[in-house]
Parts: C-alpha cells; sequence; structure tokens
C-alpha cells in the first residue's frame, strides 16, 4: 500500500508541471491596455515638436508636438522617456526638433 503522504506529494508534482505551461502562456501586460497589435513596434515613428523641459536626472523631455497620425495621437504635450542621455545634449528649451520614437513610445533620436 502506498502512504497517502506519497500520493499526495505526487499529486502536487503533477499539478505543478501540469501548470507550468499555461503559467509561461500568461499575457503578461500586468494591466497595460494593449489590443495586441505590434506591428508598429518594429518601425520607428517620426514627429516634430517643440521642447517645453529637458529632465536629464529622469532621462525624460517634454514636447509639444502636432498630430501624430502614425500612433492615432492629437497634438498635445507630453513627457517623452529617452533612450539614451546623450541625446539631451546640445538641446534646449524653446527649440524646434525632429524626433524619432522607437518601442514603447521612447525617443531615440533627436534631429
Amino acid at each position: 500500500m502506498i502512504p497517502i503522504r506519497s500520493l499526495l506529494a505526487a499529486a502536487t508534482l503533477a499539478v505543478a508541471f501540469l501548470a507550468l505551461p499555461a503559467a509561461a502562456d500568461t499575457n503578461h501586460s500586468q494591466g497595460h491596455d494593449d489590443n495586441g497589435d505590434h506591428s508598429q513596434d518594429a518601425q520607428a515613428v517620426q514627429g516634430e515638436g517643440t521642447i517645453k523641459a529637458i529632465d536629464s536626472e529622469q532621462q525624460q523631455i517634454t514636447l509639444t508636438h502636432g498630430p501624430v497620425e502614425a500612433l492615432g495621437w492629437p497634438a498635445m504635450t507630453m513627457p517623452f522617456k529617452v533612450s539614451e542621455r546623450n541625446l539631451l545634449e546640445g538641446v534646449a528649451v524653446g527649440e524646434k526638433i525632429r524626433s524619432e520614437l522607437g518601442s514603447n513610445t521612447e525617443i531615440i533620436g533627436i534631429y
């Protein structure tokens, strides 16, 4: 006769192994709105705007920009993270710039 503890341990392990594939396939959006369309992620989006604030410590720039049709955005003022701090060198508040947005709308280029 097999002890009940051994059966419970075996059953627990079996359930754990069966749950692994389901856990690996879980959507990890963590509550962020996501329509699942990531076709834009592979392409950088370019836009123009005026610098309203620069925060080197937070690696962030605030821009007033026109509509960004590729993303369906209206004209607005908003902060953007920059991919590299050195992108903030040589730019100043009030300056009009062109920028390139990568995935997650992070600025990857300033021109």
